[in-house]
């Protein structure tokens, strides 16, 4: 059984930032999908293989590439959105960017859990996480994700494109 996500495809590129981090949280949801897979397949079958595979690709992403995709947004998107002086805005990346610490509070159980398998219980606690990784990720999809690409122009998306280049040792796409 192949527990594992589902769809993957190519991701935009540094010249797209606001594309990569959409792009990034179609592939969040596809673990999302494999955690609900997992927790059904744990019930079943325990900490075989297949259970370790999945844990293994799940935790892996989020080690690195998730917490990527949060200094993204942290440190080069929110002071980009901030400059623009829109306070509904400036509120509601606060909040969602408050919402990062949260997560990694709700992560941490699961994480210790998904590095442990073969040794799992017969129950994966992937809530309250993924429902509050869904929520939050839709929101970045209706309100932020729109808002930066109404409100940026080139020169900032460009900046962007370049520090999430440069945060994962890529050489950054020319000025």
């Amino acid at each position: 059984m192949h527990i594992g996500e589902k769809g993957a495809q190519a991701a935009p590129g540094f010249d797209d930032p606001l594309g990569l981090l959409a792009a990034c949280h179609e592939r969040i949801e596809g673990h999302c999908a494999t955690l609900v897979r997992l927790k059904a397949h744990v019930r079943a079958h325990g900490g075989d293989r297949d259970a370790q595979l999945a844990a293994e690709r799940v935790w892996a992403y989020f080690a690195q590439a998730g917490r990527w995709h949060h200094e993204d947004e942290e440190h080069d998107l929110a002071p980009l959105l901030e400059r623009e002086g829109d306070g509904a805005l400036a509120a509601a990346m606060a909040r969602l960017m408050a919402e990062h610490r949260d997560l990694e509070r709700t992560y941490a159980p699961l994480e210790r859990i998904l590095r442990a398998l073969p040794a799992t219980p017969t129950d994966l606690p992937i809530e309250p996480y993924v429902s509050r990784m869904r929520a939050h990720m839709e929101a970045e999809n209706t309100v932020i994700l729109p808002r930066a690409r109404a409100l940026l122009g080139a020169p900032e998306i460009a900046a962007l494109g370049r520090a999430m280049a440069v945060r994962r040792g890529v050489t950054p796409p020319a000025p």
